[in-house]
């Protein structure tokens, strides 16, 4: 009996820590944001989205399964911005349409990317007026 509690605690320890640091490893990439999103299962625009507020994002990362992305919006655009010199990145190119000015990098310090006009593109940075949102790859569903 000894015997088969030992085997079963042992195997529960070895669980614990293949699983311990692939959840103690989800940061959230932008902080300080007032609101984000995570999307799951696919890195294009099919993703589900994961929505959270600033309290309960780090958990709602944590919790999600087939992580392929994050996004957050920030108050003001100067916060958004920082988030390419934090992650030294490379500005590939911009685009605007109506009052939204799209940035696009490229990160040595961020996952892989997608390919958008034929480069590979790792952090979106989105600004409407003052205020702003970053993601990773891109961010999608709109801003």
């Amino acid at each position: 009996m000894i015997r088969f509690f030992t085997t079963a605690l042992c195997a529960l320890f070895s669980l614990v820590l293949l699983a311990a640091p692939q959840f103690l490893d989800r940061r959230l990439l932008f902080e300080g944001a007032e609101s984000y999103v995570f999307y799951t299962q696919s890195a294009s625009s099919q993703a589900e989205m994961l929505f959270a507020d600033a309290q309960n994002a780090l958990s709602v990362k944590r919790s999600a399964t087939h992580l392929t992305g994050e996004s957050a919006c920030f108050l003001s655009a100067e916060q958004a911005m920082a988030q390419a010199e934090k992650y030294e990145a490379q500005l590939l190119f911009t685009q605007t349409t109506g009052d939204v000015t799209d940035y696009y990098y490229y990160s040595p310090r961020l996952g892989a990317g997608v390919t958008l006009r034929g480069k590979s593109v790792n952090l979106h940075i989105s600004l409407r007026g003052d205020a702003g949102c970053a993601g990773s790859p891109i961010i999608f569903g709109g801003y």
